[in-house]
C-alpha cells in the first residue's frame, strides 16, 4: 500500500479517478502488482473509498498511466487486501519470507483486481489469495478423470 503518492503514482491514480468519475475527496489506497509472465509489465491496483466500503477499483499501467481495467463498486462492501504479514501468517511462514503481489490469469485468479501474494521461504513457494486468504501450493488446476 502506498503512503503519500509520488508524482508517477499520483498521476496513475488521477487517471483511474477520471476513468471512473470518482470525486477527488474520496480516500484511495494502491498496491504495486508484478506480473508472473516474463516480460509482462506490472500494474498499480487502485481502490477508492474507505476500506469498509469500496466505491471503485482500477488497474493502471504506471509507465503509461493507461487504465487497463476499471469498475465502479456499490460502496457497500470492502475490497481490502491482506498485508504481506497477514499472508505469511496464513501460510505459516516466518518473518524472513520474501513476498510480492503478483498476478497473471490462473485458476487461482482470473481478475487483475484479485492479485496473489507470492511467498518464498526456506525453499518453499506458495501463493495466498490477497482478498480471501486461501493458500495454494500450485497455480494449476487438478485434472479429474472423465
Amino acid at each position: 500500500m502506498t503512503g503519500p503518492e509520488s508524482p508517477p503514482i499520483g498521476t496513475a491514480i488521477d487517471h483511474a479517478r477520471n476513468a471512473l468519475g470518482i470525486d477527488g475527496g474520496q480516500p484511495v489506497r494502491s498496491w504495486s502488482v508484478a506480473r508472473m509472465q516474463p516480460g509482462a509489465r506490472g500494474y498499480l491496483l487502485v481502490v477508492f473509498g474507505p476500506p469498509q466500503c469500496a466505491s471503485g477499483i482500477a488497474a493502471v499501467d504506471p509507465s503509461s498511466d493507461e487504465v487497463l481495467e476499471a469498475a465502479r463498486l456499490p460502496g457497500s462492501a470492502p475490497h481490502a487486501l491482506l498485508t504481506a504479514e497477514e499472508a505469511m501468517q496464513r501460510a505459516g511462514f516466518g518473518p524472513d519470507t520474501q513476498s510480492r503481489l503478483v498476478w497473471d490469469p490462473t485458476p487461482a485468479s482470473q481478475s487483475m483486481f484479485y492479485p496473489l501474494w507470492e511467498l518464498r521461504h526456506a525453499g518453499r513457494r506458495v501463493w495466498v489469495d490477497s482478498v480471501r486468504g486461501e493458500v495454494r501450493t500450485t497455480l494449476e488446476t487438478a485434472r479429474g478423470g472423465g
